[in-house]
């Protein structure tokens, strides 16, 4: 059965090698080993070949099928051009030739290098060519990784097929510009998250809409497949697909590269490199959203949370309300049971820990809607019809309460620094004292953990704090992006999830003055985007907040926003 068998011709080229010019490619290839075939009496030849594989990865499908029909019997000799055609992993082409080929009874035959199995001195170099052909990989690994730094450093894409809402300028360039037909579905998706809708409502929607899905857009466009192609259900959309665009900060007009890597050039498993290796680079095409409405989602996508299974609408407050005591936010209280006026907030320390932690702050919704478009209204107002007046305000204001805030939370880094610094101190002193005896080795497992417990903390907070730090020193107060805002909206007549977090960045709930009154007076403390709080509490004995008529005075603009 021997005559049967197949004598293989086996060619291989990855990318790089395909760099270097025409003599290794895949037809040349094909040529020389059916020469040497021809010239020395091989019969019954069959070439296969892998076109764009690496030589260190052995996932090849040409090179899977020679193994399946050497394990059947099926191959007498394997002949390639060289060595690194084969491969150019030093221990996987050595445990092939060395061992695999002789145990299955195949003749291995590298031309170039003149090496045949039959020849016993032929193999005397192997290792030292399998050697040298690793390093070869390994550098040539180097160079392209530096090469795609350059490029990501540049700006440029390193993909072929543009995001979705954008294609090619041109078909010979990976220049991308917005693209006509999704570029407005993708401006929609930011605009709906912004309204409140979460990534699986917006997909129920652009599903109920028949609008095709990414990938199917790009093949009816193209022709060309792609991952996780289903021309069964085109417009079938996933709330994975709605969040991973809503995430790509593709659609600011910046670029974002080397976000994956693989583990070595031996190894091909991708992983995640950290943000702080990734390569951002800004501005390099046109833009589908705005910076604006990036932030907003991103705050909408931060603190969102699921409305219960028998409510469709989600908190209109989400992640906006916090305790002006404990700092913590504010959960809405809702039930099947409770009508609509009934809904109310409550501090969610006093919820998880009761009265001993903090007080209810309680407040309800309907409450703070009508406090918190009355002011917006107000607020709005007065930056539009007395600009100069307002801005040069609001700029005094500001400097005066900036300076107070990075003040403050420079003393709790400082503070924080400080303590974590001790806590490393008294752990070296709790280790010497267990080692010359004076604290038994119950004590110091109990206090060493109590320690490294605290210090964890403090390593994870620190970070943290040291961010809003940051943001408070590069924060001025915006009067006039908060003015063009104003402007926009000359009439509120309702509030929506977009709106709030358009102009407002927080609300602070403070405690009623008497307990279980709902006349007794509560401050609520709202703090806007762009030019910080303005402070207008309700008054003592204020049910709800009560429209005030226009006022165009500079003295009376001041007066109440003092």
């Amino acid at each position: 059965m021997a005559s049967q068998k197949y004598n293989i011709l086996y060619g291989r080229l990855s990318q790089e090698d395909e760099r270097q010019g025409e003599s290794n490619s895949i037809h040349n290839q094909k040529l020389f080993l059916e020469k040497y075939a021809a010239d020395n009496g091989f019969e019954n030849t069959l070439f296969l070949s892998d076109d764009g594989y690496s030589g260190t990865n052995f996932d090849r499908p040409a090179w899977k099928k020679i193994v399946e029909m050497i394990e059947d019997g099926e191959v007498e000799t394997l002949i390639v051009k060289d060595l690194s055609r084969l491969g150019r992993e030093y221990l996987q082409v050595g445990q092939l030739t060395e061992l695999y080929f002789p145990e299955k009874g195949v003749r291995f035959i590298a031309v170039n290098d003149g090496v045949d199995s039959l020849v016993e001195s032929s193999n005397d170099f192997n290792p030292i060519r399998n050697w040298a052909n690793e390093l070869h990989a390994k550098d040539t690994s180097k160079k392209v990784r530096a090469i795609k730094r350059m490029q990501a450093e540049r700006g440029e894409r390193s993909g072929s097929k543009p995001p979705y809402g954008y294609k090619k300028k041109d078909k010979d360039t990976k220049e991308i510009v917005p693209d006509e037909v999704t570029a407005p579905v993708v401006c929609r998706m930011f605009e709906l998250c912004a309204a409140g809708k979460g990534p699986n409502q917006i997909a129920r929607i652009l599903t109920r809409e028949q609008i095709l899905n990414p990938t199917n857009q790009y093949y009816q466009e193209t022709g060309k497949n792609c991952n996780h192609l289903d021309t069964t259900r085109p417009y079938s959309w996933s709330g994975k697909t709605v969040a991973n665009i809503l995430e790509n900060i593709v659609y600011l007009g910046h670029t974002l590269s080397l976000q994956r890597t693989t583990l070595s050039y031996k190894n091909k498993k991708q992983i995640r490199r950290p943000e702080s290796e990734q390569i951002l680079v800004k501005n390099t095409h046109a833009p589908l959203i705005s910076q604006e409405l990036w932030d907003i989602v991103r705050d909408v996508r931060a603190h969102k949370r699921r409305p219960p299974k028998h409510m469709e609408e989600p908190n209109l407050f989400s992640g906006l309300v916090y305790c002006s005591d404990c700092g913590q936010y504010l959960t809405l209280c809702r039930t099947e049971k409770m009508r609509e006026d009934q809904y109310y907030f409550r501090c969610s320390t006093y919820g998880k820990r009761g009265k001993d932690a903090c007080t209810p702050h309680q407040i309800r919704e309907m409450d703070l809607k009508q406090i918190v478009l009355d002011d917006l209204r107000r607020v709005t107002h007065f930056a539009r019809m007395k600009e100069r007046q307002f801005a040069q305000y609001i700029n005094q204001k500001n400097t005066l309460e900036l300076r107070r805030e990075i003040n403050r939370v420079q003393k709790e880094v400082d503070a924080m620094r400080r303590r974590n610094g001790e806590l490393s101190t008294l752990f070296k002193r709790l280790y010497e004292d267990n080692v010359l005896g004076r604290v038994t080795n119950e004590q110091f497992r109990m206090l060493s953990a109590d320690y490294n417990e605290e210090q964890k903390e403090l390593e994870s907070a620190i970070p943290a704090k040291e961010e809003q730090l940051e943001r408070l020193k590069a924060s001025v107060a915006h009067v006039d992006a908060f003015i063009e805002k104003a402007k926009q909206y000359t009439a509120i007549d309702e509030l929506t999830p977009q709106l709030l977090r358009l102009f407002i960045q927080r609300i602070e709930i403070g405690e009623r003055s008497k307990k279980h009154s709902r006349s007794a007076g509560q401050s609520v403390r709202i703090v806007y985007r762009d030019i910080g709080a303005l402070d207008t509490p309700m008054r003592e004995g204020d049910h709800a907040p009560r429209m005030t008529k226009e006022i165009t005075e500079k003295e009376a603009i001041i007066r109440l926003l003092a």
